[in-house]
Parts: structure tokens; sequence; C-alpha cells
């Protein structure tokens, strides 16, 4: 454990500012070593992300470059001998050109924990690439949303054993969570098992992101935040959650508390997806999410991730198109196969009212990223401008399939029952987007309307004035409620009427 009584004033539990900058670069080795690349990318732009002064305050002299080689000291004393390093190097090379398959049966009988997550990782990858291969017809007589990795159970065999002895480090827990989740995803224990692993390593962003998806609520979140250390991992993971959970009040508060080690720039990184979260019926929500995200393009001219979230925003702006059109043309030269790529024309052409060609767009998005969340949901989004209702309803609801918090589809699946005279179900899901998003104007709106069309006027009246309680509603609306409230206390308790028209 590091000495707490050298710390700064810019200081973490267990970690000073300047120490921050040297577990970033071992978790970047540590990831990047088992295959973990999205996580050491995440490590390698938040060590970017530290200011020049904290950087300059480093003493390169000090440093301890160990953690750049491939075996830890640790790994040395364990006897690791030159010809299961030279498997892991093989092994790894294979990974690294997707050759799975030869990677897990080079790396079959080396024992190191470092080997033994390469060889299960390089397996489920494996079977996740045939399961894909099984289901590519996307919403055609071959799509089978339910398709298994034909992978996870002797892996669940394997590492069983590996658990009952007590030889799992916090890479091969995260790895366990992975299988258990596919094994049986309504397992209670899952959300433990990545807890158990961000205890064991705390800096791989893949094992928070995995405990993130299996909270919920905030009363889960709050369970799940007094078990973990107050670290700088920790202060990041409030704020994902935050933009998860639609916590609009906390984020800018945690963005703006103990961030001062950060450039803006990378600030701006951290806000971007929150502004976009955030966004309501006031258009300088949207106003404030461009400015970010134009700060992001002006710093990192080639980043696609959370870009196609700044697509969406210039889709609502009015007299965006041509800057709509220039980000789909730059995202194209950048990499024209991501799936973010796709999502940005996919809303081009939906901006220029060509829905098909934004579906064909979307779709293959899909091919590339089958749980492609903003695909899904734009794709449905699609769909109900072409009114085909069945096809809008199976997109939303594989949405909220692979992400139960997105509160935009479930609002659309109650437009969607709307749009087919169906209320009973508008209503159930309009309630599940309100619970997501409560402050939404919109979704109270739409509940009084529906309640009303149902003749259950109390429950029309509490959707009304709950409508009038949102800070986002606008002058027409506010007025469309109050109209309909007076109208509605009229028809129920004409005291009560009068007593709203004199409010």
């Amino acid at each position: 454990m590091y000495n707490e009584t050298e710390a700064s004033s810019t200081k973490f539990e267990f970690l000073t500012s300047e120490e921050v900058g040297f577990v970033l670069r071992k978790a970047i080795t540590e990831c990047s070593e088992r295959g973990l690349y999205f996580a050491a990318k995440w490590a390698a732009e938040t060590l970017d992300g530290l200011s020049s002064s904290l950087k300059e305050s480093l003493d390169s002299a000090k440093m301890d470059m160990s953690y750049c080689s491939f075996f830890t000291q640790q790994d040395v004393s364990a006897n690791i001998d030159y010809v299961e390093l030279d498997k892991y190097l093989l092994g790894k090379s294979y990974f690294d050109v997707k050759e799975f398959d030869r990677a897990a049966f080079v790396l079959e009988k080396c024992t190191s924990s470092r080997c033994r997550f390469l060889k299960g990782y390089s397996k489920y990858l494996a079977g996740e690439k045939r399961k894909e291969e099984e289901s590519q017809d996307i919403m055609g007589p071959l799509d089978d949303s339910k398709c298994l990795n034909k992978e996870i159970q002797n892996l669940w065999e394997e590492m069983e054993t590996w658990r009952e002895e007590g030889e799992m480090d916090g890479f091969l827990v995260y790895l366990y969570g992975l299988i258990l989740k596919q094994k049986n995803p309504q397992a209670k224990n899952i959300k433990d098992i990545f807890l158990d692993s961000i205890l064991k390593y705390h800096y791989n962003w893949s094992a928070w992101l995995e405990l993130a998806n299996c909270i919920t609520n905030k009363d889960m979140m709050e369970d799940i935040l007094v078990l973990l250390p107050d670290t700088f991992m920790l202060r990041f993971f409030k704020i994902y959650l935050s933009v998860e959970l639609l916590e609009s009040p906390k984020c800018f508060e945690l963005i703006g508390e103990g961030y001062r080690i950060f450039y803006d720039d990378f600030i701006s990184l951290i806000e971007a997806p929150y502004l976009y979260t955030n966004c309501g019926l006031p258009i300088s929500d949207y106003l404030a999410a461009e400015s970010v995200f134009e700060e992001i393009i002006k710093s990192d001219p080639y980043r696609l991730d959370d870009i196609d979230l700044y697509s969406n925003v210039l889709y609502v702006l009015d007299g965006k198109s041509a800057k709509l059109s220039f980000l789909a043309h730059m995202s194209c030269h950048t990499d024209k196969f991501r799936s973010e790529t796709m999502c940005i024309v996919g809303n081009y052409y939906s901006s220029k009212g060509e829905h098909e060609k934004a579906i064909s767009y979307f779709r293959r998005a899909l091919q590339v990223d089958r749980n492609c969340l903003a695909a899904w949901t734009l794709m449905g989004h699609e769909y109900v401008e072409l009114k085909n209702t069945h096809a809008a309803v199976v997109s939303y609801k594989r949405a909220v399939e692979i992400n139960p918090k997105d509160y935009r589809a479930w609002c659309g699946l109650g437009q969607t029952y709307e749009m087919l005279k169906m209320p009973c179900y508008a209503i159930y899901y309009y309630q599940r987007s309100s619970a997501l998003r409560p402050y939404d104007a919109r979704m109270w709106l739409r509940l009084g309307a529906l309640y009303e069309q149902l003749s259950v006027l109390h429950e029309s009246i509490k959707a009304y004035k709950r409508a009038l309680q949102c800070t986002d509603i606008d002058s027409n609306s506010k007025l469309q409620a109050t109209l309909k409230l007076d109208s509605l206390y009229e028809s129920s308790d004409k005291d009560k009427a009068t007593e709203h028209y004199s409010e």
C-alpha cells in the first residue's frame, strides 16, 4: 500500500495524484498483455489526460519500469520458465491477428494466471465469433438473438476448477463473470463476481463497466458504492453511473470534484455523454452538448468513440445539416466500417427523409456489432417514420434487451403501441421510460393523454401534475397541461377545478 502521509491535496485513498500516472502505465501493460484492448485504451487515454504540470512533476529517473516486461516479478518467482514465456508470446501473436482457436490451443498446457486468462479469453472470443456468424441475418428468418456461445460450458467447468483451487486473480475473476453472465444471465451473484474482480485488480475498466451493467437503480448503486475504495477509478465509475441512471445534478458535481489533475480536453470527453443523455426539451441542452463535442473533435479529429452521439445532437438542431454531412464524411474517411460511422451516416440520411437508406446503414452497424444499442434504437425510429410498427417494436425490444436503462427505446415502444391504438401497452412502456427519466415532461404528457383516453381520470390528473412540475416543460406544453387539468377537474370535481384555477 502506498504511504498516504505523502499525499498531496489532490489525493484519493491509497494513491497520491502523482502515483495515478504510475498505476495507469502499469494498467496499460497488464490489460494489453491479456488482450483487453478496450480497458488498455481507456487507461492510456486517462493517462494522456493528466495535466502537463503533473507529468512534469513525475521524476522519470525514479520510475519503476518493471511492469513493462511481459511477466512480473511475481510470475518469475513462481518458476515460470522460458518455454512458457515462448508459448505466451506465440499465443499472444495468434490472438492479435484474431486466430483465437490457435491461441487457445498453443496455451493449453500453460499454468501462469496470465496464460490461463489469455487461453480462456481466446476460447470465449472464438465462441462469440461463431455465434455472430450463425446469426448474421438481422431481423430476418435466420436471425436468432438467443444464439449461444458453445464454448461457455467447457470454459465454465475449467474455471470452476481453478476457482475451487483458489488460483484466480482479478483478471480471471473478470473472465469468470463474463462466462457466468452468458451461462445464466439471471444469476444473482454476477455483480458480486465483478465486484470481486475489481477488488483484486482495480484498474481494469472493462470490469467496472460490467459491474455498472448489473446496477439497475439508485438504491443498488448506493449499496455497491460503499463496498468500493474511494480511488480515482471510483470517481470515473460514479460519473459513468450518473449518466446511465440519468442523475442530472450529480454528474457535473462529480466532474468538478477532484479532477484538477486532468486536462480540460479530457474532462470534455467525460462531459460529452452526460450532456447528450441529459438533453431534454430546452434547445439550450443540445447547444451545450454541441459545443462540447466540437471541442472534442478539435482536440482529437480522428476519434469515433461517442461521436455518434454528436450526430444525434446535430440531427435534433435546426440548420445543422451541413455539419451532419461533414461529420458523416469525416467519419467515413476515418473508418467506414465502424458501427459508430454507420450510425452517423444513417442519421444523415434520416435527416434527409431517406428512411430506407438510413435503415440500411443501421443494419450494417448491427452486422459489425450486434449489440450496438444506438443502431437498434435509431432503426426503431426509422420504422416508426415508415409506419412499420411490427419492425419498430422488434427493434426497440432488442434495444431494451441490451440495455434496460435506455429510456429512449422504452419511449419508442410506448409511441409505437400508441400508434397501434393499444393504450394499455403504451402506458406500460411510457411508465418504464418515465421511471428512468422522471423529470421529462414529454412522458407525463403522453401518460396523461392515454389515461384520459381510458377514462382513468385520477391517474390522468396525476400525470399532468407531474408534467407541470418538470423544469424542461415548454410554454405550449405547460398551457396544454393546465387546460387539461382544468377540464379533468371539472369533469371529476368542480370544487377542485375552482381551486386549481385560482392557483
